[in-house]
């Protein structure tokens, strides 16, 4: 169930935690559980005999994440422990219920919630045996249920505690909550990172709740290498989108309009080779995000009939995969007819994004869209 390979097949050691001198040499020692304090130390995690593969990565992650942390490495079954062991039950409320009946385990009593992408965690007790229920609704639920987990947990050397009374119940606010982290030379961190790398970073960020990571494509408004790069751009980013892929988060692409091509034009071979090569080489694409003006030179109504055509060799590869743009950087004109070209662009447009150095505030700008247009807002702290 918990695997060792990292993406692309590379081995994620123990000492890519934690550096190895702080391995060498510590001997186990027994401590005092603290009152109001469950020790876990000896727990098994229990999951239902069926888990989706994004649903078994989290697994993967909670045991390699607490094993980093105390050098305990929990194992995880399908059936019954035998005698008071501490059991951590992890999965969806209906299958996990129906485990919980057989063996004549206490199940949380109350109603699940339904709400996409929440969870509910319950500590309970059964005469001796400590019960740890993490409950998600879907796929997602189960993943940010064992990263809430992880949170809770009071972790040391050879200890693993959590609270007697621990529980929550939750779900997201906000459907979408991402982060953009470009491989390009303007950074000076994602810039040198290799794969093992990437999914750590991936992993702090679901852990706390992001469902989304944004990628930049090799060409954009910089420079094309770096000296930092271990990997070349594409190979990075189709890594980076399998890792995303292997936790069951959406993959967005910041791709801005690099090239002046008018409606009337057709699109230049060299480009269209561009695009397949990028979206064939990526394993998940959920979404293109077009920032108009940032960088970007063309005006609304040449801008939106490339984007259009764009979409169809995005589809081409990725047939759910959506196109959102920003008019961020347009001014005058150009401003009120991006406005006024966004009804005719219902049929194909999937929605638009509030970014920077749009000259109205989320409330103008929500005037001015369809009320049928959904809205991403994009803050742009990404030049971190």
């Amino acid at each position: 169930m918990d695997s060792k390979n990292g993406p692309a097949g590379r081995i994620i050691r123990r000492d890519s935690f934690y550096p190895q001198k702080e391995w060498i040499g510590m001997k186990k020692r027994t401590r005092r559980t603290p009152a109001g304090k469950i020790d876990l130390s000896r727990a098994v995690v229990v999951v239902p005999s069926r888990l989706s593969r994004q649903e078994r990565k989290a697994l993967d992650m909670l045991i390699d994440e607490v094993a980093a942390r105390t050098q305990v490495r929990w194992v995880c079954v399908r059936n019954r422990p035998s005698g008071n062991t501490p059991i951590i039950v992890v999965g969806r409320p209906t299958p996990v219920a129906r485990m919980a009946n057989k063996y004549g385990w206490k199940y949380p009593p109350e109603k699940p919630s339904k709400a996409a992408e929440g969870y509910r965690i319950r500590v309970l007790k059964q005469d001796r045996r400590p019960l740890v229920y993490v409950l998600g609704n879907d796929a997602r639920g189960v993943l940010f249920g064992t990263g809430r987990l992880l949170r809770a947990l009071s972790m040391a050397p050879h200890t693993i505690q959590i609270e007697s009374d621990f529980e929550v119940t939750t779900a997201p606010r906000y459907a979408l909550r991402g982060h953009q982290i470009g491989y390009r030379d303007k950074t000076n961190s994602y810039c040198g990172w290799d794969l093992n790398q990437w999914e750590r970073y991936i992993r702090d960020l679901v852990v706390f709740g992001a469902n989304a990571v944004e990628l930049i494509p090799p060409r954009s408004d910089d420079n094309p290498t770096s000296i930092h790069f271990p990997l070349l751009p594409l190979e990075t980013m189709a890594g980076v989108s399998q890792i995303a892929d292997d936790y069951g988060i959406d993959v967005w692409i910041w791709y801005p309009a690099m090239d002046n091509v008018p409606a009337n034009r057709s699109i230049p071979a060299a480009l269209r080779k561009e695009w397949r090569e990028v979206f064939e080489a990526l394993p998940r694409v959920n979404a293109i995000f077009v920032p108009g003006g940032d960088p970007g030179s063309m005006g609304p109504g040449d801008l939106l009939a490339l984007m259009k055509r764009q979409k169809q060799i995005l589809r081409e590869s990725h047939p759910n995969a959506q196109i959102w743009v920003s008019p961020q950087g347009l001014s005058g004109v150009w401003e009120q007819e991006f406005y006024a070209l966004l009804n005719k662009s219902r049929n194909w447009l999937d929605g638009v994004v509030f970014g920077p150095q749009v000259h109205v505030t989320l409330e103008q700008f929500r005037r001015q869209v369809p009320d049928t247009c959904p809205i991403r807002y994009y803050p742009d702290i990404t030049h971190s």
